[in-house]
């Protein structure tokens, strides 16, 4: 329908044009000066009208064509006009010469076709119409005061002489300069209506045959000038017919063929798009700034478990309500705040996943791409407590581990038993090689062990030599393998010390030489020994003999020697009873000295052989309480001497393990020397106790008698030896050695130590 109108159109005006065109000519026989007025006013009435509809149509036409040309034939039209107005004949401008006029002529073709040439390049474009008029203006001002006031413009015409060579030339670079614009206008005839870019394209190829029409003429009223004006007549009503009129009469067809091919051009995007988003790996969501969802691709829906047509048009926060507050609320606003993109890793646990996100922040809202990374993290969480795991075994392991580059040799890590070992420091060795630090000390070997490691993959329990900081050698079972750390092959080296054990095994050998040299020895010895048990043996029987006829002896002493005495002692005691008062008193001191001193004989007898019995007699050991048998002594010595004072401490609970006939034995001569040596005191202190001696439990009494000099202590416990007079202190000498006997036979010690009139303390250990 639209093309029967403009069939029906084009008749009338193509008639009315073809009358103008005719009607202009005709005017040329009557007057050349009035055609050549009539002629460029209607140029100068149309470049107006372009510039008119061009820039207010600028609002809505999205082709910078038109508006490029419309601004452009608004400064065109004005050097026209005054091209006419200096034309020769109209006496206008006196001082000027038919040159003006072509001068005009020229600059305003120069504008005309650069237009032309750059319009194409404008399709498409939304430009700054401001601007570029303002530019137009400038350039055209500088045009003109070039020709009217500086007078610079090259000269295009010399009466009587014609064309100059630099019209000419710039006609022919203006006709180029066309033929450009139309080369660059069909390549891109899409942009436009193709009855207006033939349009166009007519008017383009006229303008070309006017300048080359304008090359020819001598005389300004020549018949050249005349056809060159007429063809540009033909090519401005064919400007008027593809743009004015267009733009009048059929705007919204224009506009409306431009929004189709938009929407066509975003439907055909969109659907691109939308291919491409469902054939990503990517889940992919976008939202409005309502935070409403727009579109989701088909991995979005299967990773968030719900379909694009329950979640479409509808917000994000209270359909996944969970994630209010969360990273991704954090992180979504803050990228549509900042127009920034946010890429983050985060948890979610309504879907128990772990979500790669990369937020894209746009005018229309936000694009959100995402993957599931849950079987990575795991992955990365399982791999990060592998490598804690390896790396505590590999720091504390009590073998030598060392991971090595396999490349160079160089030291990566170490552990510390290698420190310990081999006496270097971590910081020190990192970076450096063996062969720096000369650990191996046979290198030979460590290149065939690194050529069997390369060939078979791994090496095990090579017994090596190492060489330590210090230079001490080293002995180590070296196992070695391949492994790959950061995407490097690495070498991992485990030295097992056998340092001491060589040595051990060294040892055991020299040992067993020894062992088989004392063996021998032994042997020798044994049948020695065999004969010294046989010799004991029989001395052990002469002891036993002798102990017998001992124990005989003693009987006969006991028996033969105390029957005198005692008859000696009955006597004597008859005497004094029966011619105490008879005898003189010097006869009667010495019967009772004989009475006296035949019972000390007696005691001493019996003393001597309680002391020689102490060594034969069998042991009973037992637990005995030292305290309460300290007691039962102190308290027998009260009896018998009941109007002494003595303070008596004894510590409560001391029990010891022993004989106690014979433990009672020692406290009762170590109480008794105590009580005895304490006589002269008036404020006598006895204390018994037990206290630490080197770690020994040792007991102890302690007096504060008359004591000793401690250079004589040895002879304390000598059978027979005193160190304080008879008359002082009566005694045989014999309870001290009686006491070194029986804890001799305990298996323990005892000393003593004291000072002169300070008091002594008597010390004794059992087993």
């Amino acid at each position: 329908m639209i093309e029967n109108r403009n069939s029906s159109e084009t008749v009338p005006l193509l008639v009315i044009g073809t009358g103008i065109i005719v009607a202009l000519y005709l005017t040329s026989f009557y007057s050349f000066v009035l055609f050549h007025v009539l002629v460029e006013f209607f140029s100068v009435v149309v470049s107006g009208a372009i510039f008119v509809i061009a820039w207010n149509s600028r609002r809505f036409a999205a082709n910078g064509y038109l508006l490029v040309i419309g601004i452009a034939h608004l400064c065109v039209g004005s050097i026209d006009l005054l091209h006419t107005i200096a034309y020769k004949g109209m006496g206008l401008f006196p001082g000027f010469d038919a040159n003006l006029p072509t001068q005009l002529w020229i600059a305003g073709r120069y504008l005309q076709s650069a237009s032309f040439l750059l319009a194409p390049f404008f399709i498409g474009r939304r430009l700054l119409s401001r601007t570029l008029l303002t530019a137009y203006l400038a350039v055209t001002s500088l045009l003109l005061a070039a020709i009217f006031v500086w007078q610079i413009f090259p000269v295009c015409f010399v009466e009587g002489v014609g064309l100059t060579p630099f019209k000419r030339v710039s006609e022919y670079i203006i006709s180029a300069t066309f033929v450009a614009a139309l080369v660059l206008l069909r390549v891109k005839r899409r942009a436009f209506d193709r009855r207006v870019a033939n349009y166009l394209s007519g008017a383009i190829a006229l303008m070309v045959g006017a300048e080359l029409a304008f090359t020819f003429y001598i005389d300004v009223y020549g018949l050249s000038n005349l056809v060159g004006h007429l063809f540009k007549a033909a090519a401005v009503l064919l400007i008027y017919r593809g743009l004015v009129e267009t733009a009048l009469t059929r705007p919204y067809d224009i506009l409306f063929r431009e929004l189709t091919e938009r929407e066509e051009a975003v439907r055909e995007s969109h659907q691109r798009i939308s291919t491409i988003l469902e054939s990503i790996t990517d889940a992919f969501f976008s939202l409005d700034h309502s935070w409403r969802f727009t579109y989701l691709n088909g991995e979005a829906e299967r990773l968030l478990g719900r379909t694009r047509d329950d979640l479409l048009g509808k917000s994000i926060w209270e359909e996944f309500a969970a994630a209010v507050g969360t990273r991704f609320d954090v992180e979504y606003r803050r990228a549509v705040a900042s127009g920034t993109t946010a890429t983050f890793e985060e948890y979610y646990p309504p879907l128990a996943c772990w979500f790669e996100v990369h937020a894209y922040p746009s005018r229309d809202g936000l694009s959100v791409f995402f993957q599931d990374i849950t079987t990575r993290k795991r992955a990365e969480a399982e791999l990060r407590a592998s490598e804690e795991r390896f790396a505590k075994a590999f720091n504390t392991a009590p073998t030598i581990m060392i991971i090595a580059s396999l490349v160079d040799g160089r030291y990566l890590e170490v552990n510390g038993a290698f420190e310990k070992t081999l006496g270097w420091r971590k910081e020190e060795v990192l970076g450096r090689t063996s062969y720096d630090l000369g650990i191996w000390i046979d290198t030979a070997e460590r290149e065939n062990i690194l050529r069997e490691v390369a060939e078979q993959g791994s090496v095990h329990d090579r017994e090596i030599q190492f060489r330590s900081r210090n230079g001490e050698t080293i002995i180590g079972l070296y196992s070695g393998v391949i492994i790959e750390l950061n995407g490097k092959q690495c070498l991992l080296s485990i030295v097992r010390n056998i340092t001491a054990r060589k040595r051990a095994e060294q040892q055991i050998v020299i040992l067993n030489k020894e062992l088989e040299d004392r063996a021998e020895v032994l042997e020798e010895t044994n049948c020695e020994l065999e004969t010294s048990v046989e010799q004991l043996e029989a001395v052990n029987r002469e002891l036993e003999d002798a102990n017998e006829e001992l124990e005989a002896f003693n009987y006969s002493v006991s028996h033969d020697l105390r029957r005198p005495l005692t008859n000696i002692n009955g006597f004597s005691q008859l005497i004094l009873e029966l011619y105490g008062r008879q005898l003189e008193a010097q006869c009667r001191d010495f019967v009772r000295c004989i009475y006296d001193e035949t019972r000390n004989m007696d005691r001493l007898i019996g003393t001597l052989l309680n002391f020689s019995r102490i060594s034969r007699c069998a042991m009973k050991p037992e637990t005995v309480d030292l305290s309460t048998m300290a007691r039962q002594i102190t308290e027998t010595l009260k009896i018998g001497e009941p109007e002494r004072k003595v303070s008596f401490h004894l510590t409560e609970g001391i029990t010891a393990r022993g004989d106690a006939g014979l433990l009672h034995i020692v406290l009762d001569n170590l109480v008794g020397n105590a009580w005895k040596y304490s006589s002269k005191q008036e404020d006598a202190r006895i204390e018994f106790g037990v206290t630490d001696r080197s770690g020994t439990v040792a007991y102890f009494v302690r007096d504060n008698g008359a004591g000793f000099d401690m250079e004589f202590a040895q002879q304390l416990f000598t059978p027979f030896q005193r160190l304080h007079h008879s008359e002082d202190f009566e005694g045989h000498g014999i309870g001290l050695a009686t006491v070194a006997r029986i804890i001799q036979r305990h298996g323990g010690k005892v000393w003593a130590e004291g000072e002169v009139g300070q008091g002594a303390t008597f010390y004794f250990t059992l087993c």
